[in-house]
């Protein structure tokens, strides 16, 4: 069979007859590879240090409460931990010392404004930084 059984239309098979095959010009394959940009190289980029702490956190977090309560508890299979004794005896009035310094310094109007006010800040950025994220290149 040829290519003109396939065509029943006698306009059609003049046409396609008559219109001469396409070829692309003699530099088309020249100008295709000049306009092909090379990839640009992956570079290895370090973390930020604060990624790795931000990780770490909830096991410190987790790893502190566990150190706590087992601190605050008379197991006597750790003879070595003070116990609940020490922690009341004598880390207690040192955090009573510890608060009663803080409050004497916060009295002052000048720290409390400027603490209202860090905090506000601080409060404003964190929000802008969770609604704006940008993507990390």
């Amino acid at each position: 069979m040829e290519k003109d059984e396939y065509l029943k239309d006698d306009f059609l098979r003049e046409l396609i007859r008559r219109s001469p095959l396409d070829a692309p010009s003699d530099d088309f394959v020249d100008r295709v590879m000049a306009g092909i940009r090379p990839a640009p190289e992956i570079s290895v980029v370090k973390k930020p240090f604060y990624l790795y702490l931000k990780a770490a956190t909830p096991y410190v977090i987790v790893a502190l409460v566990i150190f706590l309560i087992v601190a605050t508890s008379d197991l006597s299979i750790l003879n070595w931990l003070p116990g609940k004794d020490y922690l009341l005896k004598n880390l207690v009035p040192y955090l009573g010392t510890l608060i009663t310094l803080f409050r004497g310094a916060f009295a002052s109007k000048y720290v409390s404004w400027t603490l209202l006010i860090s905090c506000s800040a601080g409060m404003l950025y964190l929000v802008d930084r969770l609604f704006s994220r940008r993507a990390s290149m």
